[in-house]
């Protein structure tokens, strides 16, 4: 399995994991019920804070074909995202900031560096801070 992730929808920045030159960006996903889950070194497979990703986009947009088996739910999220975009009203959103809420950004873009094949090496040199 490769890797995969998003870009901020605050400041567009890749959401690398903890594999990249860069090291793992920390962020936060944010929920349309208005919690926030925080990830502090994210490995590159979808899972934030212990929540996959696709598995809360699933439940969030098509509760009635989820089961609460994260696997299930994961692959009816992917179906949501790659083939059904247009029945998705609630997107995923992550951000840098921890005080934006979910309706106050856009949804995040899929990046196209997959958190981790940075095409300019310098960019490892740029670390996140904590």
């Amino acid at each position: 399995m490769g890797f995969f992730s998003w870009t901020t929808s605050d400041t567009e920045r890749s959401i690398s994991n903890m594999y990249s030159t860069k090291g793992a960006l920390p962020v936060y996903l944010l929920c349309p019920d208005g919690t926030k889950i925080h990830e502090q070194c994210y490995e590159g497979y979808g899972v934030f804070g212990g929540s996959d990703a696709y598995a809360l986009l699933a439940r969030w947009n098509a509760p009635n074909e989820c089961n609460g088996d994260d696997d299930h739910d994961r692959l009816v999220g992917i179906n949501l995202q790659c083939h059904r975009k247009s029945e998705v009203k609630f997107p995923l959103k992550f951000v840098e900031d921890g005080s934006l809420n979910y309706d106050e950004v856009d949804e995040s873009e899929d990046c196209p560096m997959q958190g981790f094949f940075y095409e300019d090496e310098d960019e490892g040199e740029d670390e996140w801070e904590e």
